[in-house]
């Protein structure tokens, strides 16, 4: 079974204090439910951005906040707009799943298969490689070993990586991952999603606000010479843990700024019913809806659309638009993301 070894130096220990007191924050924070279903999309549309530029795709950040909304994207090589559409895809996919448990080979294929589709060079999607890699100057290893290193691997995931803390363990994820490189291509991609899915499933990130890929694709060099680091130079894993631990941070202190910088005052607190959090998912990548809309996409009557949604429209998390039978409902901007 692989088991990790590594021993934390007290830097990364202090970056493990800021980053829990930051996380603590941020998620007191979240009384102020306007900000969320802002900071969601946020997220998304920046891990996709971010996941995807890393591997050369050439899609502006506004570009791919076209897609989040469902519309058509011009001017960019259709691989590159595969590449953005399916790693949005697989966000929701992971967030769909993020309860799971137990993380079985059959999902890492399925969230393979999401990412890769249409969007890589060679190989089958969703099946582990059948023939040798490199990854820059890094030799993967050879690919008779995938099957059984990858039962290791989720071994592990579901075992083993519970006794240590998050933000480690979905670092370690991340690291293994691509040190097997499973896949063809998408190997990249798909790490930093199983990297987020831990982070999810350990209630690290239970708003969905944080994205990790934005900072790593400013620090793109920084970041693939810390893996090289670790996979051919061979230093200690406790280097890659320091390195991603200086990321988490720095993602927590660039969120909680745009919090802070909001300028929202609302302290109303909700406790959301289920439909209400369906409905402020949908009318977050819809964007407007009318109430009909609504209903059918939490499966209520119109009056059940109307009760569901009186509370949201009092504490302002959602506000109507147009007159009598042209009302719309919203999501409100948020009032300043500089930051």
């Amino acid at each position: 079974m692989w088991h990790p070894d590594f021993k934390v130096n007290n830097r990364t220990l202090g970056l493990l204090e800021k980053i829990t007191e930051l996380r603590s924050k941020i998620q007191e924070s979240s009384i102020r439910l306007p900000w969320i279903p802002s900071l969601v999309r946020d997220a998304v549309v920046q891990s996709a951005h971010g996941s995807t530029a890393i591997e050369g795709c050439t899609l502006s950040l506004e570009a791919v906040e076209t897609l989040f909304e469902g519309k058509q994207v011009l001017g960019y090589p259709e691989k590159h707009i595969r590449m953005a559409k399916n790693y949005i895809d697989a966000i929701r996919w992971i967030t769909k799943n993020e309860k799971k448990s137990i993380i079985s080979e059959k999902d890492i294929k399925r969230l393979h298969a999401i990412i890769a589709a249409g969007a890589v060079d060679g190989g089958f999607i969703g099946e582990y490689r059948k023939v040798d890699v490199r990854a820059g100057i890094y030799s993967a290893p050879n690919w008779r070993k995938v099957s059984g290193l990858m039962k290791e691997f989720v071994d592990w995931l579901n075992g083993r990586s519970k006794d240590i803390p998050a933000v480690f363990s979905s670092s370690l994820i991340h690291l293994q991952f691509v040190n097997i490189h499973p896949f063809r291509d998408g190997n990249g991609r798909c790490a930093r999603a199983l990297a987020t899915w831990e982070l999810y499933r350990r209630g690290f990130d239970t708003l969905h606000v944080f994205s990790l890929d934005e900072v790593l694709l400013e620090n793109r060099n920084f970041y693939i010479k810390n893996l090289q680091r670790v996979q051919v130079e061979k230093y200690p894993l406790s280097a890659w843990l320091e390195f991603m631990s200086e990321t988490i941070l720095a993602t927590l202190e660039r969120l909680y700024k745009r919090i802070l910088s909001t300028g929202i005052t609302t302290n109303t607190q909700i406790s959301l019913t289920l439909k209400q959090e369906k409905l402020l998912r949908v009318i977050q990548e819809h964007r407007i809806m009318g109430i009909s809309d609504i209903a059918r996409a939490i499966k209520t009557t119109i009056p059940g659309a109307h009760y569901v949604l009186k509370p949201l429209i009092k504490s302002g998390v959602i506000i109507r638009t147009g007159h009598h039978k042209t009302v719309k409902y919203t999501i409100p901007p948020m009032i300043n993301t500089s930051g």
